[in-house]
């Protein structure tokens, strides 16, 4: 099991034991990791933004080592979740970073919570274009999404060599934390609804691309993308800055769909920087 810095701490949140891995002081940051992941894809980060933010990395309901509920896994009930989560941990205010199904559930606590967070940084997000990867549309067919969500090893190695522009990354350490995660119950049905919900042959559903909604965000926003992304392609993160001019934006070359592990220094020293203005 791959240690993180900072300390692990379970809330009930709905009657759902929510795991999240807590350290650093002064301002609270938020991590949302994206679909099939769990904290573990923040290890690069927390221990650097720790320096100057209380860092709370959050293991979404039916990810990592938090519940895997029977509940419909749909975007609203899980917006609702997170802020509850922050509720229920004691912070009034919080800046929200999120990587993918992450950035997309972020950007849409604060559209519907606005008064709760105090910045945004959309890694890799969802949310912004209807374009994605075969692979993902094809999981949107709930039999063979079922089939294709096996969390058998190499399912989670096809995973990580898809959001990875340098495989090497793909570590076994990293596999087989995953693993671990991926393969408890009630793990792989969470990420099969949240797919059927969000996606569908055409690629992300309408209601759930909300580009538009940028430009009315009243709190400092940031884009970070990997120009390689094979999940989402870099031209949501132009199309969204272009949408928004008050949005800082950000591009890695040689970088896949997780910046936050692939170039994590660099990201680290931009986010703090951007958060800390």
């Amino acid at each position: 099991m791959i240690e993180l810095p900072g300390e692990s701490h379970w809330v009930a949140v709905d009657g759902i034991n929510t795991h999240y891995v807590e350290a650093g002081a002064g301002q609270p940051l938020l991590l949302i990791h994206g679909l099939g992941a769990s904290v573990v894809t923040w290890r690069d980060n927390i221990g650097p933004l720790a320096e100057s933010f209380r860092v709370i990395a959050l293991d979404l309901p039916g990810h990592g080592d938090s519940d895997k509920p029977d509940i419909d896994y749909a975007a609203p009930t899980i917006v609702r979740l997170i802020a509850r989560f922050v509720e229920a941990i004691g912070i009034e205010k919080t800046a929200i970073v999120g990587n993918s199904v992450g950035g997309a559930l972020g950007l849409m606590v604060a559209l519907a919570y606005p008064d709760l967070v105090s910045g945004l940084v959309l890694v890799g997000s969802a949310g912004l274009g209807k374009e994605i990867s075969t692979y993902v549309k094809l999981a949107s067919i709930p039999l063979l999404g079922r089939l294709l969500e096996s969390p058998k090893f190499h399912g989670t190695k096809f995973m990580l060599h898809n959001v990875f522009h340098d495989p090497s990354l793909a570590s076994p350490e990293l596999i087989e934390e995953l693993y671990r995660s991926r393969q408890m119950p009630g793990a792989k049905e969470a990420v099969v609804r949240v797919i059927h919900n969000v996606v569908n042959l055409r690629g992300v559903r309408d209601e759930y691309v909300r580009i538009d909604e940028l430009k009315d965000l009243p709190m400092p926003t940031m884009i970070v993308w990997g120009a390689e992304d094979r999940i989402f392609p870099v031209s949501h993160a132009y199309r969204a800055a272009d949408s928004s001019p008050q949005t800082v934006l950000k591009v890695f070359e040689e970088c896949g769909h997780w910046p936050h592990m692939e170039k994590a220094t660099a990201f680290n020293s931009a986010v703090t920087k951007f958060l800390s203005r």
